[in-house]
């Protein structure tokens, strides 16, 4: 029977397929996630795929522009495809991801689209016969941390490394006050501190506005002396509580806030009944000789990297991102261009200051 593109499930049919998947519950292809994309001013679309009366796939695209008038499809941390056994981080059992992916394809490049962008969770190369398949630099991180919260909050806690345990602890008598509630006026001034202080580049801030004013999203805002110093932006989707974003202000490092955010974060998620706590986003990371975890200290997740890893949690590698040409002329010639367009951009930017 053939694929047939769906696009009028709504938010409980939608989200109801991929709760299934109770060990990865995706939230950038949530219909929520999907929404706040919609309310920044991006084309999305959500389309869901049956074979007959069975849903056995969705991928949330966005679309974005590339020069010469030119689009292109992207699917963060999707598509997402059915399972049909209990063990969702195996590729057995699962629907074909070739039909999946033929179909979406087709329906993309009729809409001229140059490629389409994915980030899935599984993927067997063999599965992308029909299709060149390109892997560029990540979108969204690949590497991240599983915390589980089937044990309770004194066994978490017990688990985590010493120094993290007792920066938790210190963090607590420091007569900090913890708050949840949204301010991005709060969020968007630590961020830009804590952007300034590790060189990466931030979203614009009607992003994050969008994100936070999302009913799946929570903040918590970490305050000394009624300063606010720390905050934390999580998300709740399905059985997975994300910790999104993280700033603070250097100046106030020695008050240990920062772990203070996790210590909330870990609670709330326990309380809602989550099943994982997702860090989102380490460097890739290997076991040492000594049983520590060994990761490389130039890369751009370093510090982070170093400090999640003390809260603990078990290590998960996605595959990264992918490229699938739809229009492989064109594409050859977008990639080729598109360095060049960046330096002329750059350029610019250094010309206005």
């Amino acid at each position: 029977m053939a694929l047939e593109i769906k696009q009028n499930l709504n938010k409980e049919q939608w989200d109801s397929f991929l709760s299934q998947f109770s060990e990865f519950n995706p939230f950038e292809q949530s219909f929520a996630w999907g929404d706040i994309l919609l309310t920044e001013g991006k084309e999305v679309e959500k389309l869901a795929l049956f074979e007959g009366n069975e849903h056995v796939a969705v991928a949330l695209v966005v679309y974005e522009k590339l020069p010469f008038g030119f689009k292109y499809a992207f699917s963060p941390k999707g598509p997402v495809i059915k399972m049909t056994n209990d063990q969702p981080c195996l590729p057995a059992g699962r629907f074909p991801m070739t039909n999946v992916v033929d179909v979406i394809s087709q329906y993309l490049k009729d809409k001229k689209c140059v490629f389409w962008r994915i980030e899935p969770n599984i993927i067997q190369k063999s599965e992308f016969k029909n299709h060149k398949l390109v892997q560029v630099k990540d979108v969204n991180p690949s590497n991240t941390l599983i915390l589980k919260l089937d044990k309770s909050y004194e066994e978490i806690l017990s688990a985590m490394h010493s120094k993290t345990r007792y920066n938790i602890g210190l963090s607590k008598k420091k007569d900090l006050r913890v708050e949840e509630k949204k301010d991005l006026e709060i969020f968007w001034d630590l961020m830009k501190r804590t952007g300034e202080r590790d060189a990466f580049r931030l979203h614009e801030k009607k992003h994050y506005e969008k994100v936070l004013n999302s009913e799946m999203v929570s903040q918590v805002i970490i305050y000394f002396e009624n300063k606010p110093i720390a905050t934390g932006v999580f998300v709740r989707f399905g059985q997975t509580f994300t910790y999104l974003y993280g700033a603070s202000d250097h100046e106030y490092r020695s008050l240990m806030a920062p772990y203070l955010v996790q210590d909330f974060g870990l609670n709330k998620a326990k309380k809602e009944g989550c099943a994982n706590y997702d860090f989102f986003g380490i460097a890739p990371v290997v076991k040492g000789t000594d049983d520590e975890w060994v990761y490389d200290e130039k890369h751009q997740y370093a510090g982070v990297t170093r400090f999640k890893l003390g809260f603990g949690g078990e290590y998960f590698k996605a595959p990264g991102t992918f490229e699938i040409p739809l229009k492989y002329r064109v594409y050859k010639i977008i990639k080729a261009c598109l360095p060049v367009g960046r330096f002329i951009k750059f350029l610019r930017m250094l010309l206005k200051k």
